[in-house]
């Protein structure tokens, strides 16, 4: 069983370890920080969106060979 209460400006959530797994409470944890990191940015919704474009580039050109490799296509020019 979930348990939520509220006092205040403070949310109290209880729960056992059968109802969620450890994945998830990593996860929620994360968004959590995300969350808070997001309302101190001083970013521009453009200056994000060209950030996470470059972010996918540089990734896609780090891991490319390794994903066509594994995906069994060999003797491609990419021009990405």
């Amino acid at each position: 069983m979930i348990d939520i209460s509220k006092k205040g400006d403070v949310f109290t959530i209880k729960f056992t370890r059968n109802d969620v797994s450890d994945e998830f409470i990593d996860k929620l944890l994360t968004k959590f920080k995300l969350e808070e990191l997001l309302k101190k940015s001083r970013l521009t919704e453009k200056q994000a969106w060209e950030l996470s474009e470059e972010i996918k580039e540089n990734w896609w050109r780090q891991n490319k060979d390794w994903i066509l490799k594994k995906a069994g296509i060999s003797n491609i020019e990419s021009n990405s």
